[in-house]
């Protein structure tokens, strides 16, 4: 089954679903994003490394490019070349994304 046919059979299910089922639904969907996002930011804590170039998505600048400075606990420093000069965020290690 292809990713819009499973999309599709979500999409029709939810107006025959109770309340309660959707609820149901929507909390299971949402652990298991949760427990994903952690499993991968535990995957990139193993393997990141300063000098690794990354990505990852701001809701208002869109898909970032850097290098990591620092990996923190739970974070990296990556430092983008923008058009102001050198700039420095604090990302969260389940954002990153290691470019090709």
């Amino acid at each position: 089954m292809n990713m819009n046919a499973f999309l599709e059979v979500i999409r029709t299910s939810r107006l025959t679903m109770s309340d309660d089922e959707l609820l149901t639904a929507v909390r299971l969907l949402n652990d298991e994003r949760r427990l994903r996002k952690e499993r991968k930011a535990g995957t990139m804590k193993m393997t990141l490394e300063v000098g690794d170039t990354v990505f990852f998505t701001d809701s208002k600048k869109g898909v970032i490019k850097g290098k990591v400075q620092k990996v923190k606990y739970k974070k990296a420093i990556v430092e983008t070349n923008s058009s102001t000069g050198y700039t420095r965020w604090d990302v969260p290690l389940g954002m990153l994304r290691y470019t090709e």
